[in-house]
């Protein structure tokens, strides 16, 4: 079996989780056996094929590539340009094509976006989404239809920590040992996220005189990452926020933490950072958008709040006062992405489809 995987993000972009998911989904499926191409728009791998930044060259591009790969399977990825080579290729030569959908629409999309959207996917043998919320807010948004769909959840791969890692990063960043440390991973670059950390970033206000200590990590480094520094001055809170832009290893910040953040006020997925938390064992406080009930049961394996500061304040607060039902939930969590979220079920998931297909 042959298949061709073709998206906009790759490896070296600025794609977040969506091309974190597919990073690890391929590496996942080439462990499997399955002979698999990329092809892609944004980033830099030598090893894989790069099509042009212009969309519609991109489209040609792709499509003489698919011509020379003759693919078993195309399988794309969010946007129409990337769907297009593998429809046009599927009406000369005929094979099996499978699109999926990663992230949340903004807005509604223009009629005849919508018209030449949809026709598209009435010429895929199954279309895919990483969560089933997804699945319903582009139905409701966007009033597409799909003949044959899948949830196909993300998983989580860890990384090695070693101590002298850890020891390094509370140094570069001035975390003591004794610090409640509060992390929120990635949301520096989407403005949902980055809404969502400023009610977060207000709901610290409202803790400091009860926890001078605490802290606040927010990782990577975004569009939104100058402003929201500014709004945690404006708030007087700059000792309680740290920065640190673009981190290699996601599990030393991870490890540093009591609790994780995940206030997002949109969410596509499962959000790989929100898994990984929970691989780690780490009691969660997140909202309740897109996949995340579908991960997260409130009380059971962590707490879902809605987007006020008031109320995660609060939580926070119990689960600094009450570590026996926050150890609880984290050893629930990480039961949860043991049974149900791994990157060896995903790539079974579409292995299964692929050979289905044929």
């Amino acid at each position: 079996m042959k298949v061709a995987m073709i998206t906009n993000y790759w490896k070296n972009s600025d794609g977040g989780g969506v091309k974190n998911y597919l990073v690890n989904l391929v590496d996942a499926l080439r462990e499997i056996g399955i002979k698999l191409c990329v092809l892609f728009r944004e980033g830099m791998d030598p090893h894989e094929f790069q099509g042009s930044r212009n969309k519609i060259l991109f489209v040609i591009d792709c499509f003489r590539e698919l011509l020379k790969i003759r693919p078993d399977v195309i399988h794309s990825h969010g946007t129409w340009y990337c769907l297009l080579p593998g429809v046009l290729y599927n009406k000369i030569y005929g094979c099996n094509l499978i699109h999926t959908f990663h992230t949340e629409p903004v807005k509604k999309m223009p009629y005849f976006g919508k018209v030449f959207f949809q026709y598209l996917l009435n010429v895929c043998d199954c279309v895919t989404f990483v969560s089933k919320g997804l699945q319903k807010r582009i139905t409701e948004i966007d009033e597409l239809t799909f003949s044959r769909t899948a949830i196909t959840y993300a998983g989580v791969k860890a990384q090695k920590i070693i101590d002298e890692e850890i020891k390094q990063f509370r140094q570069r960043f001035g975390i003591k040992e004794n610090a409640i440390v509060l992390l929120a991973q990635a949301f520096t670059a989407h403005q949902l996220k980055a809404e969502g950390l400023k009610i977060l970033i207000k709901a610290i206000g409202q803790l400091i005189d009860n926890y001078p200590d605490i802290l606040l990590i927010a990782t990577r480094e975004g569009k939104y990452s100058e402003e929201l520094k500014q709004f945690s001055r404006e708030m007087g809170l700059e000792k309680h926020v740290i920065f640190t832009g673009d981190i290699d290893n996601p599990f030393i910040p991870l490890n540093i933490c009591n609790i994780y953040t995940h206030i997002s006020l949109g969410e596509g997925g499962v959000s790989i950072a929100l898994l990984e938390a929970m691989s780690m064992g780490k009691p969660i406080i997140a909202t309740s958008v897109g996949g995340i009930p579908e991960a997260i049961i409130s009380e059971e394996n962590g707490l879902l709040v809605k987007s006020d500061p008031d109320e995660i304040a609060e939580k926070i607060d119990f689960l600094i006062q009450n570590k026996d039902i926050a150890e609880k939930l984290g050893i629930n969590a990480k039961k949860t992405v043991e049974e149900k979220f791994t990157w060896e079920k995903a790539s079974e998931k579409f292995f299964d489809l692929y050979r289905t297909l044929l």
